[in-house]
């Protein structure tokens, strides 16, 4: 599929990540950057898609984690080597977070209310809305890497907990 211009829907509106009302989307490349949430924006508009990521979660928890691994150590690096453009990286760090957050659960990812949204999520590190919103404030501070790492753990975690205990369940059953 060839990237497509559509609105941004209001579930996703957030100036941080969009800076018009219309964005090309892709989903085939909705890990990077031009492309992030293209399936939340395909969703949202009414585009039917047969593969929706949040309805996959083992899967996309992998792809996910995967390109943080492959994110992670750039961004390490651009840290050590005291590069501006790593506020970029940083936002595509904290795309990927919300991803993992949102899929993990099975919702696709909300982004205009998401502090109210998070509070419906049953897997979530401990206040994540509040170490979320510092991160975005601070992408300049090498803290605010520690944390999003730290969150992408915890949530990982998580998820681990649920699938063990939903297979627990399967074995007792």
């Amino acid at each position: 599929m060839t990237a497509v211009l559509l609105k941004v829907p209001e579930q996703l509106f957030d100036p941080y990540f969009f800076g018009d009302n219309e964005v090309y989307v892709c989903p085939e490349r909705y890990m990077e950057e031009e492309h992030f949430f293209a399936y939340e924006v395909l969703y949202y508009n009414g585009i039917k898609k047969k593969y929706l990521p949040w309805l996959y979660r083992d899967k996309v928890v992998k792809d996910v984690i995967d390109s943080w691994n492959k994110e992670q150590g750039t961004i390490k690096e651009k840290y050590k080597s005291r590069d501006k453009s790593v506020q970029n990286h940083m936002k595509k760090g904290i795309a990927l977070f919300y991803m993992l957050l949102f899929w993990s659960n099975s919702v696709p990812v909300s982004l205009r209310e998401w502090h109210l949204d998070c509070k419906d999520l049953s897997l979530k590190p401990v206040n994540v809305e509040e170490r979320v919103t510092f991160i975005r404030q601070n992408t300049k501070l090498y803290h605010s890497y520690v944390q999003l790492t730290e969150l992408f753990q915890e949530q990982y975690k998580q998820v681990a907990k649920d699938r063990a205990i939903i297979n627990l369940k399967k074995n007792i059953e």
